[in-house]
């Protein structure tokens, strides 16, 4: 069914947005983390079809229509997957190759090893920092940040000794060259020589929304000055690689994805984020040190309602502020400001007035208008006509970009309260100006798209349900869980090897899980359910796994509990359609094994060594 490579497939799927696509013909409202509506497969009167925006999946717990984005597309629109995925890649004006795949064989063993030595690297830098000599220095900045040990395992960080080739050494006992080590912006020519690009510096990983670590952010030690005047870059990071570009991630939104804030808090500096999560606010994000970027507010809308700026309020935040604005609302977005007063930056508020003073700031927050015009207030006195004027007239051009009209009212209300100048004036300055703004072009392009009543799932139950149900339900709970954490995929593929669930799609799902368990790798929905397409009831069935959000209170008890339950189940059906007894006689011996295997799983389970969150 692959018709472009998982890199392209990720891409073109990051680029659009599931609940921005299904908003155009369904009425959905947001529901917790996800959306809801009433489904378009089914009639129903009381919704029960669900959106994942952060997976990008759906699922009707009434028909049970399930699947990923791309899959969705191709229901709505009576697509094949060829052209689902081409109506996606032109939303998003990415262009598709002839043969479907963008990146060559040799560009995607590049990027594999690029992440692998990043890994590596990250691994190497947080190895150091609690090196009892080498990382004393970097250990005493951190302790002086306040930060704990837990979030500096959380975060990943580390330290860059003060070495020539310390990594390089590393990554050379692995197999890499030196030109390896230079690609990945990990190591840079000095004097036709390869040394460590970051030397004497405190480390931030930088970890993409599929827990990849494609970067780092290093931080000077000391004294930025050296001898001889020579002055380093206080902040350094990696540039450009094939898996790095800055202008397209965010550093913690692998983090802040997972919060129950509905809000995303962007912030300029990787210790801002650092210890605002320590403080319990875990919806914060940062730029890689530049301003925010279109594909970077697109990204932050996924999973925020609306974006609180949170910059420095002096000269150079205020228009980093403004012009964040200007981008989020061009992404289709709502923004407000946290005004952090009394203090440089959020890291400096938290210490000072304590998590309380900095949640009475967010809830504070002003609208993006509100705060627009608050710095066009400041330029004028208002108690001078000439003032008053210019007011006005800069105000009526922010009114004139709002689409609102109940905005405009207030504002065009509280700006004649200011001044003194009638609203039916301010109004006419505003439709001026409004006749003069360039119309801003449509939010989309494609034609409206068409309802199709589709009864795919309703015609008949797929073979796979005539598996007991007890045992359907708990490999279903299984597989929900061990999708969600390693360590308990690992477990499980130590007793209960794939081939073991009861039909194709489960034993397939977990050769997939137990797989990325064995590599390090995330779990990634959206492609494991690609593989899926063009058979309905698989894909239904696959992406239902996805879709439990049962929350249990001891994770590793349940992974054995169902364990037990789907070999239990099992044995007792095969004793009871068994016949001869001396077979009766070895499976009710296989019975009796289990129960005290039982007692020895998860002995072991849960333990972890301790290391980076990477």
């Amino acid at each position: 069914m692959a018709f472009v490579s998982d890199d392209l497939y990720n891409e073109i799927c990051m680029a659009n947005d599931i609940v921005d696509y299904a908003s155009s013909f369904l009425s959905l409202k947001k529901s917790g983390r996800s959306y809801m509506a009433c489904c378009p497969f089914h009639n129903e009167k009381t919704p029960s079809f669900h959106i994942d925006r952060d997976k990008q999946l759906f699922h009707c717990f009434g028909c049970g229509a399930s699947g990923n984005f791309v899959q969705f597309v191709m229901r709505m629109e009576g697509l094949d997957y060829r052209d689902a995925i081409k109506l996606l890649a032109e939303r998003a004006g990415i262009n598709i190759p002839e043969n479907g795949i963008r990146q060559s064989t040799e560009m995607t063993k590049k990027k594999d090893a690029i992440i692998e030595m990043n890994r590596a690297a990250a691994r190497y830098f947080y190895d150091m920092l609690m090196d009892p000599v080498k990382g004393r220095e970097a250990r005493a900045y951190f302790a002086s940040r306040k930060l704990s040990r837990k979030t500096i395992i959380k975060f990943g960080l580390g330290y860059a000794p003060d070495s020539q080739d310390g990594l390089l050494q590393l990554l050379r006992g692995k197999g890499y060259n030196d030109k390896q080590a230079v690609d990945a912006g990990l190591a840079v020519i000095r004097r036709d020589k390869a040394v460590d690009k970051f030397r004497g510096r405190v480390m931030f990983p930088i970890i993409n929304v599929r827990g990849k670590v494609i970067g780092f952010g290093g931080r000077v030690l000391g004294s930025e000055v050296l001898e001889g005047g020579f002055k380093l870059a206080k902040y350094l990071n990696t540039p450009e690689t094939p898996v790095f570009d800055k202008g397209s991630n965010l550093f913690a939104l692998n983090l802040a994805k997972n919060s129950n804030e509905t809000d995303m808090i962007l912030c300029e500096g990787y210790m801002d984020v650092i210890t605002l999560h320590q403080a319990g606010i875990t919806n914060a994000v940062a730029t890689l040190g530049t301003a925010i970027t279109p594909q970077q507010a697109k990204l932050l809308l996924r999973y925020g309602r609306e974006i609180l700026i949170c910059y420095d309020m002096d000269e150079a935040g205020t228009k980093a502020a403004l012009r964040a604005i200007d981008v989020i609302a061009e992404a289709g977005g709502r923004s407000r400001v946290i005004r952090i007063t009394g203090a440089k930056d959020p890291d400096e508020y938290i210490t000072k007035y304590g998590v309380s003073g900095f949640r009475k700031a967010v809830e504070k927050a002003a609208p993006s208008t509100e705060f627009r015009i608050s710095i066009i207030k400041r330029k004028y006195d208002l108690t001078d006509t000439e003032g008053k004027i210019r007011f006005v007239d800069e105000t009526a051009q922010i009114l004139a970009g709002l689409s609102d009209p109940v905005e405009v009212e207030a504002y065009i209300k509280k700006t004649s309260a200011d001044t003194g100048i009638s609203e039916q004036s301010i109004f006419g300055k505003y439709t001026e100006c409004r006749g003069k703004a360039k119309k801003s072009a449509p939010a989309r392009t494609k034609e409206e798209y068409k309802r199709r009543e589709v009864n795919r799932i309703n015609s008949g139950k797929p073979p796979q349900e005539r598996v007991t149900n007890v045992v359907l339900e708990a490999e279903k709970r299984l597989l929900s869980l061990i999708a969600q954490s390693r360590h308990l995929s690992l477990e499980a593929a130590a007793i209960m090897p794939a081939e073991e669930f009861s039909n194709d799609v489960y034993r397939r799902l977990a050769e997939k899980m137990y797989a990325c368990a064995a590599a390090a790798e995330p779990v990634e929905a959206s492609v494991i359910l690609d593989s899926f397409s063009g058979d309905p009831a698989a894909e239904n069935m696959a992406a239902a796994v996805f879709f439990n959000n049962e929350v249990y209170s001891d994770n590793d008890k349940t992974l054995f509990d169902l364990i037990y339950t789907i070999k239990k189940n099992k044995l007792e059906a095969r004793i009871n359609n068994a016949v001869d007894p001396q077979e009766i006689g070895e499976l009710i011996k296989l019975e009796s094994e289990l129960d005290k295997e039982r007692t020895e799983w998860g002995k072991h389970g849960g333990k972890t060594t301790e290391g980076p969150n990477i």
